[in-house]
């Protein structure tokens, strides 16, 4: 069921917490995903495959970065989600809206306050300095990391992944895909790869396949670029080549981690220009549109931080302190307790960018940050909306 377009934040005040009314909730915004009472469809997709599966096979498909909005402004390349659109609703990815958090809340069925996922950097109070969540650090157990069962490893049914080879053993699939079996392929091979899985799954088995083309062409070129809308046409003649070579009686399952906005050099800002803001922080963690910061040790410190920041972005991004991230709904239910594992790890100060915003310090990212065109994570309609389709080969 598709979520509503938006709902206005309560003005009730939660026990020992900042009450909502004092957050100035952009219009432009939807509403927090567990904001009163709501919860993110995304979390529901795999459960009912693992604890209540029906006799025969499933495949779910992954399509990392292919918002709702996004296909349905290029219909005209998809012509295999064209002939099934009656079949495809409209749900909610978690926030932040990026392919680390919602797949961990995909596979384990639980918001990202509890899992401990909470971007694609997270803050790691082991270290003092942020994580990547996708390739991990040796030094970082994946199963300490995050100790919540997933979904397959609390059923029965065999389940393999699907993924490119680089992806085996990585920290993500280890926080993500415990239980599954890995099967790896090269570019050209997926469908066959997948024809593999199911065998290997058996006649009941549920197989998972990850396909990136179309968040890696939104990252390097853009969603307004040749080169992404042709990915997306080659992930759609890929769905069509699935559905004509599956086993029949086969049940399809697509949806997606985010969507993707444009920035540019015109409509970012670099913290590392604004070294008195800067030095308030001790760590940057999350993305450009969900930007997760650490404040020094010291009284007052945090509040000073997100004081200026406001002061600094005004309108181009919502700011919000610990407190108010706790009291929105936006990383779990509000009232869910906060684990000694994950209370570090949370940010003292969390900026989601507006519009096509950005905001970095990219004096500590790598140089292919500051180059990246195509981001998520903010509370946008375009980054927070996600495709589900369910069908019958």
């Amino acid at each position: 069921m598709a979520e509503p377009e938006h709902r206005a934040p309560t003005d009730r005040a939660v026990p020992g917490s900042v009450p909502a009314d004092r957050v100035d909730w952009p219009d432009d915004f939807l509403p927090a995903p567990f904001a009163e009472g709501a919860r993110p469809g995304l979390l529901d997709v795999l459960a009912p495959l693992v604890s209540t599966p029906e006799p025969g096979r499933d495949v779910v498909v992954l399509l990392d970065g292919a918002g709702s909005r996004l296909l349905s402004a290029h219909r005209a390349l998809t012509p295999t989600l064209r002939r099934l659109d009656g079949q495809i609703s409209r749900i909610r990815t978690v926030s932040p809206a990026t392919t680390s958090s919602a797949m961990v809340s995909l596979h384990t069925g639980l918001p990202p306050l509890v899992h401990g996922v909470l971007g694609y950097l997270t803050h790691d109070p082991g270290s003092g300095q942020p994580l990547n969540q996708i390739s991990g650090d040796r030094s970082v157990d994946p199963r300490r990391w995050m100790p919540e069962p997933t979904l397959v490893e609390q059923g029965t049914r065999r389940a393999v992944q699907v993924a490119p080879s680089k992806h085996a053993g990585s920290h993500l699939s280890g926080v993500a895909y415990r239980g599954w079996e890995f099967l790896g392929h090269g570019r050209g091979d997926r469908v066959e790869a997948v024809r593999t899985a199911l065998h290997r799954a058996g006649p009941d088995g549920l197989v998972h396949l990850h396909v990136d083309d179309v968040d890696h062409a939104g990252h390097h070129h853009g969603v307004d670029s040749d080169q992404w809308r042709t990915a997306l046409a080659e992930v759609d003649a890929l769905l069509g080549s699935l559905l004509r070579r599956l086993p029949r009686g086969t049940r399809l399952h697509v949806t997606a981690d985010h969507g993707m906005v444009d920035t540019s050099p015109s409509t970012t800002v670099d913290l590392a220009d604004h070294p008195t803001l800067q030095r308030l922080a001790v760590s940057v963690a999350g993305e450009s549109r969900a930007l997760a910061l650490r404040a020094v040790d010291g009284d007052g410190a945090a509040e000073e931080l997100a004081s200026g920041l406001r002061d600094l972005l005004g309108g181009r991004a919502l700011v919000l302190d610990r407190a108010q991230v706790l009291a929105s709904g936006l990383l779990a239910p509000v009232g869910t307790e906060v684990s000694a594992r994950v209370d570090g790890r949370l940010p003292d100060v969390l900026v989601l960018a507006r519009d096509r915003w950005s905001v970095d310090d990219f004096s500590r990212r790598p140089a292919s940050a500051r180059a990246m065109i195509g981001v998520h994570g903010s509370l946008t309609k375009a980054e927070s909306f996600v495709p589900l389709l369910r069908t019958t080969v």
